[in-house]
């Protein structure tokens, strides 16, 4: 299974009102999974990204992780050319 489809699944019942956007992808037998929640996200909303990756890593068990969950609500939410957004908020939709 492929791991977009695999983390469109995971996030079924696992999306609070502060996750802002989240990215995956696979690039050299690593998975790479970085959720942005907005700053007064709370500790049981952060727990919905570890649920997530905790799903995602099921699939794949054999592959190295590099993680990241944060909060921040300034950082914009286009990363890089915006390729592997796997998540996105409405109303974060903006090139400014």
């Amino acid at each position: 299974m492929e791991l977009e489809r695999i983390v469109q699944i995971a996030l079924i019942g696992e999306v609070p009102p502060t996750l802002r956007f989240l990215y995956s992808y696979i690039k050299n037998d690593q998975i790479h999974y970085h959720a942005v929640f907005t700053d007064n996200a709370s500790e049981e909303h952060l727990e919905c990204a570890n649920v997530v990756l905790t799903e995602i890593l099921a699939h794949f068990p054999s592959m190295k992780l590099k993680e990241k969950i944060e909060c921040n609500s300034e950082i914009h939410w286009k990363q890089g050319s915006g390729e592997n957004l796997l998540f996105l908020r409405h109303g974060e939709l903006s090139e400014t």
